[in-house]
């Protein structure tokens, strides 16, 4: 069943779509999407443009908004919150890292980053964002719908 999600997180849900395409995109066995890259090296260039264009705005459009109200609620959501902003760091730092990947390891690390980012990603819209919604005030919520509105403007 599909989770129903505030509308106030929906934006940021509506990017996680291209980041789950992408997640895919680099595993091991992904089948060719059209108009996508096929071959390692075009999937390293793809997704460094990915980060640059798509994932480096869309962390910081979740760290400054989402992540500061779970801050302001229960011990366990701050700490996702401190744990998905860990990854956002580490998926950045292991995506600026594939120009040095040698091209015999290339298609396995590409799968690693590919799995660890569809993780991320599982983390956030099932168990996060519930949690999240569930906790916060209608106020609150409203007034993260106005931030993130602000932010992607």
């Amino acid at each position: 069943m599909p989770i129903k999600r505030h509308i106030s997180l929906q934006p940021i849900s509506r990017q996680h779509h291209a980041g789950l395409l992408t997640a895919r995109l680099l595993q091991h066995g992904a089948p060719p999407y059209k108009g996508m890259p096929t071959t390692p090296a075009a999937k390293r260039d793809y997704v460094l443009q990915f980060l640059e264009r798509e994932l480096l705005p869309h962390f910081e459009l979740e760290e400054e908004t989402v992540f500061i109200l779970a801050c302001e609620g229960s011990e366990d959501l701050q700490q996702q919150a401190q744990a998905l902003q860990t990854e956002h760091q580490l998926l950045q730092q292991l995506i600026l890292g594939l120009p040095q990947a040698e091209e015999s390891t290339l298609p396995d690390t590409l799968h690693e980053i590919g799995k660890l980012l569809e993780r991320h990603i599982r983390q956030e819209e099932r168990v996060f964002f519930e949690q999240l919604q569930q906790a916060s005030t209608k106020q609150q919520l409203l007034q993260l719908q106005e931030q993130i509105a602000q932010h992607l403007a």
